[in-house]
């Protein structure tokens, strides 16, 4: 029974690692045929979930599928309809739902930005745009989240203290 050695584990999951990388580059137009040890799936392209685009996928939101171009154009469009400010949110659920897509984004877009992805500058000043106003908001929505804790739990104990006293 042969065994492998270290050098040759890592060859092979490196291969795999590479076919993934240029299956999911959206300039590649080649086919490209994966070795006879790698997955099927690493054969498939993923490609982008909006209609009538059949770009390779490189980022995902809300458990869709985006290309380079529309990841920007969606994430520009929802940034700007985001609150800075919780307390406005329509509901509780609103308030998650916007929470979870701004970390999302900024997840997504941190792991695009880097220089590997093979992007042009024009799309890395984008996505690195989006990081940081997304990850700006999270920061203003973090505190006022903190205030309104702390003004509640000030109200609370304010609450306590007059029946306290009434009761004296």
């Amino acid at each position: 029974m042969p065994i492998a050695t270290h050098s040759q584990t890592n060859l092979s999951a490196s291969s795999t690692t590479l076919g993934t990388i240029r299956a999911m580059k959206e300039d590649s137009e080649e086919k490209i045929t994966p070795n006879a040890g790698t997955e099927a799936s690493a054969r498939k392209w993923i490609r982008c979930d909006r209609p009538h685009c059949g770009n390779p996928a490189v980022g995902l939101l809300a458990l869709r599928f985006y290309c380079i171009g529309h990841f920007i154009s969606h994430c520009y469009e929802y940034l700007e309809r985001c609150n800075c400010n919780p307390i406005k949110d329509a509901d509780v659920v609103t308030s998650f739902s916007v929470d979870r897509f701004l970390q999302q984004c900024m997840n997504q877009a941190g792991e695009l930005v880097r220089p590997i992805r093979g992007f042009d500058n024009l799309d890395r000043a984008r996505l690195f745009d989006i990081f940081l106003w997304a990850s700006d908001l999270i920061a203003k929505r973090n505190v006022f989240k903190e205030e309104s804790a702390s003004s509640a739990g000030v109200r609370v104990y304010s609450a306590g203290l007059s029946k306290k006293v009434g009761a004296d």
